[in-house]
């Protein structure tokens, strides 16, 4: 047959391959979907049935691509094909043979804003605070995909006994409601399958070839269907990648592989390795990652594409802000000299936090990007509150601030009593704020308390913090606001936290390029200017690609930027906390991050870690370790966007503020290298005039600037 000539021997031996369970290894860049494609044309063009296939997928449009490649194959009898994903497949399988257990046919199917709605007024009900809604409702999604009944969980934490507590509800209230979420698509038909025999008997016979597509993602639910739906057949074709199962916290397990090889037994696997993507330097890097992974499948990724430059692990940037303006002027840089498109580049990071000096550094450069996965840095929910409450230390009169403040932190003061706030500003033509102590007489118990107790907290915020400097002020501010109590048991209460440190780590950044200059006023006004300029809408297609590396699986591009390589942030802190299978984890993601790239790869390890305000030394990602050789090559360093590759220095604390006299040539963790012009003393420090050489004449305080002397 032609299309032998169109695949690899591998890809070929397994679309030809014969029937029964197969498990084929696709590594990345190997052509996983071409597989996938050619094997349904093939069966097709022997004479198998179309009604008798059934490809499962994880998106619409994954199916719909795949439907399209094959009639272009095949012809239009691939319509006939059975495609789509596995909630969709089940549901339909659902509407057709349910009979009023547990709901009827014309069931609705309630998504993740429907649950978490429900979820929200049963705590309220039970007397919880509606705000554990998101935590409470991903607690019951993790205990359905694990299979779990409210019956025969042990809840260890706070959140974990509340969430007991609904599940039985929420399951009571949705069957009340002749309604399934999400998950209860995959339980409803195991379910089924076990409950009526004539059933699963009818789709074992039905269908005779099961394919799925991104194996690695399935979780023990979605493969307990599978297993019950080949019994008969065996005739199982699974594609996917246990190197880049990298949605656990989505419910996907890695050890499904396993189960599979051990149920079905014997089971055929077939290992693609050719990448059609990357250079050789870049999967001999990939390569040696993987290798250190704990009871994954062995593979050695390999191509034929022409070699490319050496990956550089580049460890000369003090800090994130350095980071960026290496990647903002090497995306210029080589866009022009290899005529690249905005487009062909991507700056992965681990957590959505630290997109931030990188938004602000490429919107100075000029260039596009697109932000994927996530709102602008200063449009997320979590720091546009944070912002509120320092807005409102300088200027208790801004409406919007105390609002957001009431929000978060106004127990008992609800929608009317707001807009009775509201008629009385407006009678006395006074702000929100100035009008409370009157409000506060015209109301009745409880609310009265509610509001006096309010004002007089936020009385005492203002007379603590007020006067502190910058730094220190915004350090304050986070612990008093009590932002970090209130996302303490919200869904995604993990990268909310990270966010907020990072505005600490802003102020701080701040606060060291202005020195003694530094003030509140200043800081909210440039993080309004920098807001000001972002459109999270806006879709630029042309545009560089700044994204975690979730975000980005299953794409590739000519030149992928890995930031914030450290310890504590990649792998991530948490990871040590959970224990083995959180690292292995953690080192997959690593793994796509490095397959993304086609031609040229940088992994940029800063010397310090910003992100919990002050600097501190940062240890290099153990996996920068792991890819290295035994004897690691030389590595080039970088000190300023300014000059071509200098030696960095090593990592130590800034000169005594008694050497840096004026003549002396230094060194700033933001501004680069520069000059002091003058000296003025100022206490147990002094003020002192730089020029730097890309950033002009700046004056700075000696307690705060970090200034290094260069000998």
């Amino acid at each position: 047959m032609s299309w032998e000539k169109a695949l690899d021997a591998q890809q070929w031996q397994a679309v030809s391959h014969e029937g029964g369970p197969l498990i084929v290894l696709a590594g990345a860049g190997s052509g996983k979907t071409r597989v996938l494609t050619y094997r349904i044309a093939y069966l097709l063009s022997q004479g198998v049935s179309p009604e008798s296939i059934l490809a499962l997928t994880f998106t619409n449009k994954a199916a719909e691509t795949m439907r399209q490649r094959v009639e272009a194959l095949i012809g239009p009898s691939a319509r006939r094909v059975r495609m789509g994903t596995f909630h969709s497949t089940f549901a339909r399988w659902l509407r057709q043979e349910l009979k009023g257990l547990p709901v009827s046919r014309n069931f609705s199917i309630y998504d993740e804003e429907d649950s978490r709605a429900v979820v929200r007024d049963l705590l309220r009900e039970m007397g919880h605070n509606p705000k554990l809604a998101s935590g409470v409702r991903s607690l019951i999604s993790r205990w359905k995909n694990e299979g779990l009944s409210w019956r025969t969980i042990s809840p260890h934490t706070f959140t974990e006994r509340i969430a007991l507590e609904i599940f039985e509800r929420y399951e009571a209230r949705l069957r009340a409601a002749n309604a399934l979420d999400f998950d209860d698509l995959l339980l409803e038909t195991e379910q089924l399958f076990l409950r009526e025999p004539a059933v699963l008997e009818h789709y074992q016979t039905r269908i005779q070839h099961v394919l799925v597509d991104e194996y690695q993602d399935t979780n023990p639910i979605q493969y307990r269907v599978l297993r019950l739906l080949v019994q008969k057949h065996r005739n199982l074709f699974v594609v996917g990648d246990d190197a880049q199962s990298i949605y656990s916290f989505r419910g996907a397990d890695v050890r499904n592989f396993r189960r599979l090889e051990k149920d079905f037994s014997p089971v055929k696997i077939i290992r693609l390795e050719q990448n059609y993507r990357s250079t050789p330097q870049i999967l001999e890097l990939a390569n040696r990652l993987i290798k250190c992974s704990q009871e994954l499948y062995p593979k050695e990724l390999y191509t034929r594409n022409p070699s490319g430059p050496e990956p550089l692990i580049h460890t000369g940037c003090l800090n994130a802000r350095e980071e960026a303006l290496f990647v903002a002027n090497k995306i210029r840089e080589e866009a022009a000299r290899y005529h690249l498109q905005y487009k062909d580049f991507a700056v992965l990071y681990r957590i959505n936090a630290y997109s931030r000096t990188f938004e602000e550094e490429l919107r100075a450069a000029r260039i596009p990007y697109r932000l994927i996965g996530a709102v602008s840095f200063y449009q997320r929910e979590e720091v546009k509150h944070f912002l509120a409450f320092l807005r409102f230390l300088l200027n208790p009169d801004d409406e919007q601030a105390l609002l957001r403040i009431l929000a978060v932190t106004g127990s008992g003061i609800g929608e009317v009593t707001i807009e009775r706030l509201f008629e009385l500003a407006e009678a006395e033509k006074v702000s929100l704020w100035q009008v409370i102590p009157k409000a506060i007489n015209e109301l009745k118990a409880p609310t009265q308390r509610a509001l006096q107790q309010f004002y007089a907290r936020m009385l005492r915020f203002r007379e603590t913090l007020a006067n502190l400097p910058l730094d220190e002020l915004v350090e304050r501010t986070l612990e008093e606001s009590g932002l970090w109590q209130y996302y303490e048991s919200d869904e995604r209460a993990q990268e909310r936290r990270e966010n907020l440190r990072e505005l600490v780590a802003a102020a701080q950044e701040f606060s060291q390029e202005l020195g003694e200059e530094a003030s509140l006023r200043d800081f909210l006004e440039r993080v309004a200017l920098t807001s000001s300029l972002e459109d999270p809408k806006e879709h630029v297609p042309n545009a560089v690609w700044l994204s975690t590396v979730h975000g980005v699986k299953g794409l590739e591009f000519h030149t992928v930027f890995i930031v914030g390589a450290i310890e504590g942030l990649f792998p991530h802190a948490y990871a040590h906390e959970e224990g083995i299978e959180a690292i292995e984890e953690e080192r997959r993601i690593f793994y796509v991050a490095l397959t993304r790239a086609a031609r040229h790869l940088y992994i940029l390890q800063p010397q310090f870690d910003m992100r919990l305000g002050a600097p501190r030394p940062a240890l290099p990602s153990r996996f920068i370790r792991e890819i290295q050789p035994s004897s690691p090559p030389k590595q080039r360093r970088y000190s300023s966007p300014s000059l071509p590759y200098a030696p960095a220095f090593s990592a130590h604390e800034a000169s005594s503020p008694l050497e840096i006299l004026p003549g002396r040539r230094v060194e700033h963790t933001h501004f680069g290298y520069g000059e002091v012009l003058h000296r003025e003393e100022n206490g147990s420090a002094g003020i002192v005039e730089v020029r730097f050489e890309r950033y002009g004449v700046k004056k700075l305080d000696l307690r705060y600037a970090k200034l290094r002397v260069i000998s």
